[in-house]
């Protein structure tokens, strides 16, 4: 479809901006890319897929866009190689999305990887090659040695007699390091008269700036497109990428920043073999990297198949068949190691578990394409089915007689596994079938119409509520292809559009919906006599229906000199129903701590997103500057179930409420309390309320409710984790076969939680920041006094 055509909000990105950055995962690269679009690179473990929200949060469960790789629905795109991508488009707006029905309500990402280039029948031969490296751009500013000695002698006296001689271990240095990152790739390409072809082999490796952390991966890619005679097309598109993952000790960073700084590493031993110092509270993080031995191996294959056939001129049939096969080998061991009675492995064990998803996806479309004078239409029916499973297996055993890895599996070496896991994954096991249409109409290329209807079926509800109803609406009207524009020379480009549909989610358990029974035991009568029985094992809402999101989006697009300056800026209301949660049900009911499932919550985004884009050539040296910029607010507008307690949802940390959705805030706002600085003496105490042990130095929790008493009532709403703001900004400029270019991205508005901060026990060291400790009164009004946790 022409861009002059779209009636929908979609933004797209070329293969050349997709290589610019050096990752494992192409999401990566799009960072400040695209308006609305959030990459959030939450783990920095070598080859971790990004949270990637496309303008905002807009459900309780899975806020996940889903990929359109030529044509099969995946729910993630980690294997693709990023020089094997031709494009990506991001669908936002119901009138792009509601073609996908219950998918498509957190956005829809289409990709399309390279074919070969029709023309004089050569072979295109592409290398690439890339090597960076990575470290850890700046370290946590923690007490030294000597502060932490006297910071801990304020509570403990005594503890530390000689403050000059103590150690003063860097433990973020003995753990961190400069890692590479390389990547390859190799293709061929090229057309004859009836086949397109493209081949590729490329090759990604990254250590982990933790030791014994590493991501590799291979990728093969073959794609052909047949030209069978002048009405039959046909083609494959199939790749294969293994991997293996190593995992350092996954709690190694944590520990660092909680280390004692006065402990050395490694004790002093005359015979020169390595042990290990005790540090108390966390044990030896070196003792931990050193004995994990982690992998995880696999391989991810995505295929699609299509036929197409031409008719009458105007009409096409065409059928594709996707498969989405991987396969995942995760094992573990650990030797036997002792450091102190809390850290030790007094056998050997080992775990081994494997996972195995299935997908597979038929899709069947008649289209009709017909232009009649000035009227083009566009026409499209069809229908899909997939069917998706998930089984896996695991097993741990302990006391290996022999560590060799060559012996780990030999009959004898192992006792009978001391744990069998096997199952399949509920949220990943169902099938779906849909039915979908959609009609486009344009008139003079000025006036633009297009409507679009699916109706899914999924069986993660029970018969009565398996099937629901998406439909979209959009206008356009391209202002410049009217005659009362063509004497103007400064506008090039003017469209407005609006659009209103609906989408859907079901992305909860298939046993949702079902209760299930299972064996108990009970204490009855006055001998209390133990006696077992049948009893919910966990309870489900057979009632569950279609979380549904409707939304509206109104656009314009514009040009100036010649499209040297282009733009687009759209406005967007997005309000979630029925969202999907698990709620907390009354203790009476017998389903212990369990939520229940229901469809119990309203959720509303809107915002405003601006897309600039400036591109200019002076003789050899050519330039483009690019921005945009999003804002999005979030408010729950509605938390209740039939039967529940629950009217807000709570997030917990070490015992601590964190986060709480409740009406009227954004979701998963910070809950706290406010602080008034410290108390400074006695007096300070006796007029304020205040818990009884309080002392001066200690802080000063404002009684928000000012009922006299420091509780849960005076809990707050701190801030939102979801950004009022998103932008980006990129620089690109080229002399000849030089090419320079520069990416910014942020966001504003938001908070984040810092776990660091969270009161600690005296036996773990502090930010810098608390050596400027309250030593008396006006000392200091924001960092209170050292006590024991």
């Amino acid at each position: 479809v022409r861009k002059s055509d779209l009636t929908g909000a979609v933004s797209s990105v070329k293969s050349e901006d997709l290589v610019k950055v050096v990752a494992s995962n192409p999401l990566q690269s799009l960072q400040g890319k695209i308006a609305g679009l959030q990459v959030i690179n939450n783990s920095g473990a070598p080859g971790s897929a990004p949270i990637v929200r496309v303008r905002g949060i807009g459900t309780f469960n899975n806020n996940n866009p889903i990929f359109v790789v030529d044509g099969v629905i995946l729910d993630d795109i980690s294997f693709l190689n990023s020089s094997d991508i031709q494009s990506m488009e991001l669908l936002k707006d119901a009138s792009a999305t509601a073609i996908y029905g219950n998918r498509g309500s957190n956005g829809v990402f289409i990709v399309t990887t390279k074919q070969g280039k029709l023309g004089d029948g050569k072979t295109t031969i592409n290398f690439s090659g890339e090597y960076s490296v990575q470290r850890l751009l700046r370290k946590i500013d923690l007490l030294n040695g000597r502060q932490f000695g006297e910071v801990v002698n304020r509570f403990r006296p005594g503890e530390y007699n000689n403050l000059d001689a103590l150690p003063n271990t860097d433990w973020q240095d003995l753990i961190f390091r400069t890692a590479p990152i390389q990547n390859y790739q190799l293709s061929f390409s090229g057309a004859t008269e009836k086949n397109q072809y493209y081949f590729s082999v490329g090759y990604f490796n990254q250590e982990g700036i933790i030791e014994k952390s590493k991501f590799e991966r291979l990728t093969v890619r073959l794609n052909n497109t047949y030209t069978l005679n002048k009405w039959l097309r046909a083609g494959n598109n199939l790749s294969f990428a293994p991997f293996t993952q190593q995992n350092t000790s996954g709690g190694a960073p944590f520990v660092v920043y909680r280390a004692q700084p006065v402990i050395k590493p490694y004790l002093d031993n005359p015979s020169g073999d390595t042990i290990y110092s005790v540090v108390p509270g966390v044990g030896n993080v070196l003792a931990d990297i050193q004995n994990t031995n982690s992998f995880n191996k696999g391989v991810r294959t995505v295929s699609s198949f299509f036929a197409e056939a031409s008719f009458l001129e105007s009409f096409r049939f065409k059928t594709s068949l996707g498969l989405d096969f991987g396969y995942s080998e995760a094992e573990s061991f650990t030797p036997v190691f002792y450091v102190s009675p809390q850290q030790q492995n007094a056998l050997n064990d080992l775990s081994k578990s494997n996972a195995v998803n299935t997908s597979w996806l038929w899709e069947n479309t008649l289209s009709y394409n017909k232009t009649i004078a000035d009227h083009r239409i566009d026409a499209l029916v069809g229908f899909t089915s997939q069917k998706l499973t998930n089984e896996s297996t695991g097993r741990t055993a302990t006391d290996l007689q022999r560590t060799d890895p060559n012996f780990w599996y030999v009959s004898g070496n192992t006792v009978v596994p001391t744990s069998v896991n096997d199952g399949v994954d509920p949220n990943a096991y169902f099938s779906m079938l849909s039915f979908l249409g959609r009609v486009s109409y344009t008139w003079k290329d000025k006036y633009l119409a297009t409507a679009t209807f699916r109706r899914d079926g999924s069986s993660k509800f029970l018969t009565n509520n398996r099937w629901g109803n998406f439909p979209s609406f959009a206008l356009g009207w391209n202002i410049i292809n009217e005659s009362f524009m063509l004497s103007q020379s400064l506008l090039s480009n003017l469209k407005v559009r609006a659009s209103w549909g609906v989408t859907g989610n079901d992305k909860i358990s298939y046993l949702d919906g079902y209760s299930t029974i299972g064996i108990a035991n009970a204490v009855f009568g006055s001998n209390e006599q133990q006696f077992v029985g049948s009893t919910f094992a966990r309870l489900g809402n057979p009632g569950l229906r279609w979380e549904l999101a409707k939304q509206a989006d109104v656009g314009i697009e514009f040009g100036f000199l010649q499209d040297k300056l282009t733009g687009e800026i759209d406005y967007y209301h997005k309000n979630t129903e029925d969202i999907l949660v698990g709620l907390r049900v009354p203790g009476y009911v017998g389903n212990g701590d369990l939520p229940v499932t229901y469809n119990a919550g309203s959720m509303l985004n809107r915002g405003v997103e601006l897309t600039l884009s400036y591109t200019d050539k002076i003789d050899k040296f050519n330039y483009k500057l690019s921005g945009n910029l999003t804002t999005i607010n979030n408010e729950v507008t509605k938390i209740t179930g039939t039967g529940t307690s629950d009217d807000e949802l709570i997030a917990f940390y070490n015992g601590q409420i964190i986060t709480r959705s409740r009406v009227g805030d954004p979701i998963g706002s910070f809950a706290g309390y406010l602080t008034d600085g410290l108390f400074q003496n006695q007096a300070e105490i006796n007029a304020y309320p205040h818990r009884a042990d309080t002392q001066p130095g200690d802080v000063r929790y404002v009684d928000y409710n000012n009922d006299g008493a420091i509780n849960t009532e005076d809990l707050v709403n701190l801030g939102s984790p979801i950004p009022t703001l998103m932008y980006g900004f990129s620089l690109e400029a080229g002399y000849g076969a030089f090419k320079l270019s520069m990416d910014f991205s942020g966001q504003a508005g938001n908070k984040i939680y810092n776990a660091k901060e969270t009161v600690r026990p005296d036996l773990y060291n502090y930010e810098a920041h608390v050596y400027n400790y309250w030593r008396g009164e006006g000392t200091s009004n924001s960092e209170p006094r050292p006590t024991a946790g």
